[in-house]
């Protein structure tokens, strides 16, 4: 029967069970829940940490990245301005382009 009264096949709503629902919990599953909520707790603390870590694990990789990018650049900058001064060297001086490093042997 119906809460209503009329013999249907619906189930009565939850709250006519609401006085049973909270009397009928042991204790043992009182204490698996908390249990559960506790480890729920700790879980959700431990992603919350390794989110952090793998944060600051990318900002650190990304710092270095930047870094090496900017040593790269230098070491590019450096070596395009030595370029720069041989070129002016040679514009300079014409005699400089036949004079080599080394006497050149004439057989």
């Amino acid at each position: 029967m119906c809460w209503c009264g009329d013999p249907c096949k619906t189930p009565p709503p939850l709250c006519d069970f609401e006085q049973w629902i909270d009397t009928e919990i042991k204790p043992q599953n009182k204490e698996r829940l908390e249990y559960m909520r506790q480890w729920d707790a700790e879980r959700k603390e431990k992603i919350e940490q390794r989110r952090k870590e793998e944060a600051a694990e990318k900002e650190h990789k990304a710092e270095a990245e930047r870094r090496r990018v900017a040593a790269y650049r230098e070491e590019r900058e450096r070596k395009l301005e030595r370029a720069r001064r041989a070129k002016a060297a040679m514009e300079e001086n014409l005699d400089a382009q036949r004079k080599g490093k080394w006497p050149r042997c004439t057989q």
